[in-house]
């Protein structure tokens, strides 16, 4: 795209050979419309730009329309005349083109995003004036044929009409959006006559309802309707553009009314609409002048309160300004249109019709109540705001909703009324949200008893709001909470607990959970109320929200160790449990929270388990959400305190589930790890859980629970003396059950991919935890002494004086003495013998050019000084080579001892492809030491083992590494000391 913009601004002859390319602009048209990359859309612009293709798009634009309005003018006057293919072909005709006009539309969109240099273009060309001409189009097509409307609910063009509008709105929408050259740009726009064309648009009906339809009449008229709200949304927004910062333009758009058409859409179903609208009429200073209003409006009721043209005025005004405030919310994250409000003195124009009654006197009450709750409800929403709060309740709000509340009890019938208390209880709620200082002011002025009176009304929607307020003011406000209890507030809440309403019952357990929340007085009040099985009852609650109020408030309920069991005895635990299972993190991570506190009784432990909650909880240990974890590692360690839980714990495979998890937070970490030594605790102090887990072993050892509790007893058992480690995995064949984990096994016994992975890693670590733990209890062996050389060869090694033997390699000669050779075996002198080739003076010539010097250096360097380089570990295997061919048991020794060393100390640097071709070279060679050592790394390293050969590849070294494994293993539990004590704790027989 760069290089086609700068051929065409190269000269005009290379821009005609690029436009003349087949397919060029299209295709460029094409990116444009597939492009994400903001750079990439940017450079196609300046291309088409460069190219001058904007100039064919408007023309295109113009052209389109007036292709619409030609086939609407060859409509016959008669309808026989325009039925089947003449109709098939017109309908077909028209859309193509109402497809393609759309589509130069958006094109025109797109290249006045990416520049304003591109606007000024644009309106060069005359895109303002071509944009506003397709505005209206409907109205053009129904205006040159007096018979299309006959035809138009068959035709069905509307929708496509609207979405051309739509994309020219957009259009003019980008044009006024750039700050630089705005002001031209709004000229030419206002100049071309698009004021009263949006206005008109905007001020067309709704889009009526598609009930009672069939399906494709339906679905038409859902088309439509989301395309007539798209379109409107559209065209406030160009408005707003173009409006911004022009007076003149204001008073335009008021000429034509366009200010109560604004308002009008405040009323429209779809939330966009209304927020365009409430973003437009800020923009045209709506706010500032209804504050006015209102503040006109209220004095000329209080002079004349029976101005009934003043108070449907101040009603009106009221309303549309609490909908800016309410869409500006909803808008802007960052509440720009909502501040944009209170700064334009809202909140002090709209606080006194709090008291209009009482200042207006007590014949004029009903009157005002529309006010009153339009006024609650405005400052409800302008409190959304937090920074908000505090002016409100400076200009003097708190009082007025205070005694609004007062005035209308539970009693009063009527809907205003009833409306009344519910915003003024919503203003309250918002108000008080996380500001203490208003918390203590509502209690101050009395809000508190009758905001617990409205509990009792009739009302649904007036009963939630109550609600609603008093959880607010209890959150963390223990003067709120004891008077909110003492006005008998309880009772009432809890019959709410008990309501088929969920919006109700969702507020009033929210309201008790905030009252008992470090209130262990008022806990206790609530249990003794009868609240515990109505809480316990929303735990299976159609909604979430109540569900997951219940389970906290079910575990503040269970530090009370009177009901943890009355809870579990009253059905909680398997709605619980189920909780863990949902979607819902929060409600998973409440469920949590409550097994974990109920868990903390011992008959709950057992229940809770055998009520199939242990795997639900270890499953979220997997989950990335820090409470989660925790609150599930909590459930669990209260699970491992019961003797009779642990059996059922290890057989799951909790014990390799809680020690391959990555928690993120550190009390996490220091709670499973405490659960882990509390497991080990219990296999320690109770015979009785070794045994029964002994017995699960061995009852089926090919079982996959055998595997896990053999997994899990590595870890656990850990007795002083290795008595009871013996007795585990010598006696009861637990070592065997896990290397047959490392064996290959049929395909039909293989689990999946993963989980194969999985239980080979665990079987693995086990192993070398179990091996570490009994190198640890076996007695230390002496260590032999190194072999002394009988004669100091070294001043002699590969001297060629007094040398009676030379033995010749492939590059090297060595001059070596037949008596440093005395002690070799016989089958070295054989093969010397036999390799003797000739006689140099007194010296006998060898050909050993069948070792490389390496290694033949190696060789006489060990038998001259009784050195090796262990280094050089290639050599050394190759030397260990050369001693099992020539029977040297006291090199092969060294080089085993040299191998084997270096296995342990390179660690986890030792590349696993070398540990497999040393352990395959120590197996050939009957290297017992070399190959333990190979074995017992793959079982330290073993994921690095497993990533580098793959599961496949791993299986098939481990299953040659077993024997070595086992024999490593048998030897050391044999060097165990005996202890009769451990033996008859397990064996009481």
């Amino acid at each position: 795209a760069d290089a086609l913009a700068r051929l065409a601004l190269r000269d005009d002859a290379a821009k005609r050979a690029v436009c003349a390319e087949p397919g060029l602009v299209e295709g460029l048209r094409r990116t444009m419309d597939q492009l994400g990359d903001s750079k990439g859309r940017r450079a196609v612009a300046n291309a088409l730009i460069a190219l001058d293709v904007h100039e064919q798009v408007l023309t295109n634009v113009a052209g389109s329309v007036e292709k619409i309005l030609d086939e609407i003018r060859r409509i016959p006057e008669h309808a026989k005349a325009f039925e089947g293919t003449r109709r098939a072909e017109f309908r077909r005709a028209v859309d193509e083109t109402l497809a393609a006009l759309k589509r130069d539309a958006r094109t025109l969109v797109d290249i006045s995003k990416q520049d304003p240099d591109h606007v000024g273009t644009l309106v060069l060309a005359g895109a303002a004036e071509t944009l506003v001409y397709v505005l209206g189009l409907p109205e053009k097509m129904s205006g040159v044929s007096r018979v299309f409307d006959e035809f138009k609910p068959v035709l069905g063009h509307a929708a496509g009409a609207c979405a051309a509008e739509k994309e020219a709105c957009h259009a003019l929408t980008m044009m006024l959006s750039h700050a630089e050259d705005r002001a031209t740009h709004q000229t030419a726009v206002a100049d071309a006559g698009a004021i009263p064309a949006l206005v008109r648009i905007m001020n067309r009906p709704p889009p009526p309802a598609s009930s009672g339809l069939g399906s494709e009449a339906r679905r038409a008229a859902e088309a439509y309707a989301a395309a007539s709200h798209d379109l409107a949304r559209r065209a406030t927004d160009a408005l707003a553009k173009l409006v911004q910062d022009r007076d003149e333009y204001k008073t335009k758009v008021r000429d034509e009314d366009g200010v109560s058409t604004l308002r009008t859409l405040l009323d429209r179903r779809d939330p966009k609409v209304q927020r365009a609208a409430a973003a437009a009429l800020l923009v045209m200073g709506e706010h500032e002048r209804l504050v006015k209003e209102i503040e006109r409006n209220t004095e000329t009721l209080v002079a004349r309160p029976d101005a009934d043209r003043a108070r449907d005025a101040l009603k009106a005004a009221v309303r549309t300004l609490a909908e800016l405030a309410k869409e500006g919310a909803t808008a802007n994250a960052e509440g720009d249109m909502v501040d944009a409000v209170v700064r334009s003195g809202a909140v002090e124009a709209i606080v006194p019709l709090l008291s209009l009654s009482q200042r207006v006197g007590e014949e004029f009450d009903v009157s005002f109540g529309d006010i009153e709750k339009e006024a609650s409800y405005a400052i409800s929403l302008m409190a959304s705001r937090d920074v908000n709060q505090n002016r409100i309740a400076k200009a003097g709000a708190l009082p007025g909703l205070v005694a609004l509340l007062q005035r209308y009890p539970p009693q009063t019938t009527g809907s205003v009324p009833t409306s009344v208390a519910r915003r003024a209880a919503d203003a309250v709620t918002n108000l008080a949200h996380e500001n203490n200082n208003i918390k203590n002011q509502v209690r101050v002025e009395g809000g508190i008893p009758p905001l617990v009176s409205l509990l009792e009304t009739k009302d649904p929607k007036v009963k939630r709001a109550a609600a609603s307020a008093l959880r607010t003011l209890a959150f963390k406000n223990d003067d709120n909470k004891n008077q909110i209890v003492e006005c008998g507030a309880l009772p009432m809440l809890i019959f709410m607990v008990k309501s088929e309403d969920q919006l109700i019952h969702y507020e009033a357990v929210g309201v008790i959970g905030n009252l008992v929340h470090s209130s262990t007085h008022i806990k206790r009040r609530v249990l003794d109320e009868g609240a515990l099985q109505p809480v316990i009852g929303l735990l299976s609650s159609a909604c979430p929200e109540s569900q997951r109020e219940a389970a906290l408030l079910l575990g503040q309920f269970a530090t009370t160790d009177s009901f943890k069991v009355k809870m579990v005895q009253r059905g909680a635990v398997r709605p619980l449990i189920q909780m863990l299972g949902n979607s819902d993190e929060q409600l998973r991570e409440m469920a949590a929270f409550a097994l974990g506190r109920l868990a903390q009784d011992a008959d709950n432990q057992v229940g809770i388990l055998h009520a199939a909650g242990l795997r639900p909880l270890l499953d979220l240990l997997d989950c990335d959400k820090g409470n989660l974890q925790h609150n599930a590692a909590f459930a669990l360690y209260g699970l491992a305190d019961n003797e009779d839980n642990v059996p059922d714990i290890v057989r799951e495979g909790t014990v390799q589930r809680l020690m391959g998890r990555e928690l993120i937070v550190q009390a996490s970490k220091d709670c499973v790890k405490k659960t882990l030594d509390r497991l080990k605790g219990k296999v320690a102090s109770s015979a009785r859980v070794l045994r029964y887990l002994i017995y699960l072993m061995t009852t089926d050892p090919d079982a996959p629970d055998a595997a896990r509790i053999a997994v899990a007893l590595a870890h656990l058992v850990d007795d002083a003396h290795g008595e009871e480690l013996r007795e585990v995995f010598i006696k009861k064949l637990g070592l065997p059950i896990l290397l047959r984990a490392l064996m290959p096994g049929t395909p039909a016994k293989q689990p999946r991919p993963e989980a194969y992975e999985q239980r080979l890693a665990e079987a693995c670590h086990a192993l070398h935890v179990l091996l570490q733990k009994v190198a640890l209890k076996v007695p230390p062996e002496e260590a032999p002494l190194p072999p002394t050389p009988e004669a100091y060869l070294e001043q002699h090694f590969n001297n060629p004086e007094v040398s009676d033997i030379t033995f010749l390699t492939h590059s090297e000669e060595f001059h070596a003495h037949k008596i440093a050779f005395a002690r070799c075996p016989p089958e070295f002198h054989d093969d010397v013998a036999a390799r003797r080739v000739a006689r140099r003076g007194d010296a006998d010539v060898v050909d050993f050019s069948h070792l490389p010097p390496e290694t033949f250096r190696a060789l006489m360097r060990f038998t001259y000084v009784s050195e090796l380089d262990a280094e050089r570990t290639d050599v050394v295997s190759d030397l260990m080579r050369v001693a099992v061919m020539y029977n040297m048991h006291e090199l092969k020794r060294r080089c085993e001892v040299a191998l084997a060393e270096h296995v342990k100390s390179r660690g986890a640097e030792l590349d696993p492809a070398e540990v497999v071709e040393r352990f395959n070279l120590a197996e050939s060679l009957d290297a017992a030491s070399v190959s333990r050592a190979c074995a017992l790394h793959a079982m330290e390293h073993h994921a690095a083992m497993i990533a580098a050969l793959g599961v496949p590849g791993f299986i098939a070294v481990t299953g040659k590494m077993v024997p070595r494994i086992d024999e490593h293993a048998r030897a050391a539990f044999h060097r165990l000391p005996s202890n009769a004590e451990a033996r008859s704790r397990l064996n009481p027989n």
